[in-house]
């Protein structure tokens, strides 16, 4: 019976919903007066509270009181002379009813409120998680037939060194050894302090519809094969972009060698600095216009 309005008050707006829910409390007031004392209405005053309490804001939900408690005591008078004391005594418990029931209804609202709020918050960390699982599925270690698309990633970016990779001569130099470190998990780099040394290398690729998404090359800082292990490189096709490969590559780094030393080259104020930042790295020292990141 009550459902259809319970439906039309909820897309209601505020001064609507206190326009009937008023119509209705006059409703219940003249079939309470217009009955005698054989048979009370009373109890019904509590259907406009509770809703007024669920739809409206406390101040109006407190009028609502008011106005049924006055109701309801007006009808009783009517049929009790009763003294001074005892009208005193029935408006105070009658308010206090009234009072109880929006309370009641007010507190269900917010218990509604939190439960949908936390159900849309666990949905969307469900998404998230199943995004996650899908895109941690698609990473895999690099091999030899995939140097080409890693070379045609790695040109897509937009760093001093990405745009040597334009160069067939550098693409070529790279291939080779990108190549050598795939097969024989080494590879020689400059040190940040200067030199060079031979590193152990890891390439690691995500491959989405058999296609290469993204890749990223880890490599160590030293020849001495410390427990350090850097970020060296890190790109995603931009077909691909804002999908949140970057990031599962980035936690995949960080899961992989969780055991270790990390660090993370990267400029200041990027995206991947701020990345990082949430991922709890901190500064570790600055080289060539680059921000080091450091976790471990």
């Amino acid at each position: 019976m009550l459902r259809p309005l319970f439906l039309r008050l909820r897309g209601a707006r505020q001064r609507t919903v206190a326009a009937v829910l008023l119509l209705l409390q006059a409703v219940i007031f003249l079939l309470d007066t217009g009955t005698g004392a054989a048979i009370s209405y009373a109890p019904f005053y509590s259907v406009p509270v509770a809703l007024a309490a669920w739809r409206l804001p406390p101040l109006a939900a407190a009028g609502f009181v008011a106005v049924a408690t006055v109701a309801r005591v007006y009808d009783y008078t009517n049929h009790h002379h009763d003294s001074l004391l005892l009208l005193s005594y029935d408006l105070a418990q009658s308010a206090a009813f009234y009072a109880l029931v929006a309370w009641l209804a007010w507190q269900a609202r917010r218990t509604r409120e939190r439960l949908v709020q936390r159900a849309r918050r666990l949905q969307r960390q469900a998404r998230r998680e199943r995004h996650r699982r899908v895109l941690d599925a698609t990473i895999r270690r690099a091999v030899l037939d995939d140097v080409a698309g890693i070379i045609g990633l790695t040109a897509t970016g937009d760093d001093a060194f990405d745009q040597q990779v334009m160069n067939s001569e550098h693409q070529a130099a790279l291939a080779r050894v990108f190549s050598a470190g795939i097969v024989e998990g080494t590879a020689p780099r400059t040190n940040w302090d200067g030199g060079r040394s031979t590193v152990p290398v890891e390439f690691w690729v995500s491959e989405i519809g058999g296609q290469l998404a993204g890749y990223m090359m880890v490599m160590g800082v030293d020849g001495s094969k410390g427990p350090e292990r850097e970020l060296h490189a890190l790109a995603v096709a931009p077909a691909f972009r804002n999908q949140g490969v970057g990031a599962m590559l980035v936690n995949f780094f960080c899961a992989h060698h969780r055991q270790r030393r990390l660090l993370v080259a990267c400029k200041p104020g990027s995206q991947m600095m701020q990345m990082l930042e949430r991922r709890h790295f901190h500064h570790y020292a600055s080289s060539a216009g680059y921000e080091i990141m450091a976790l471990g």
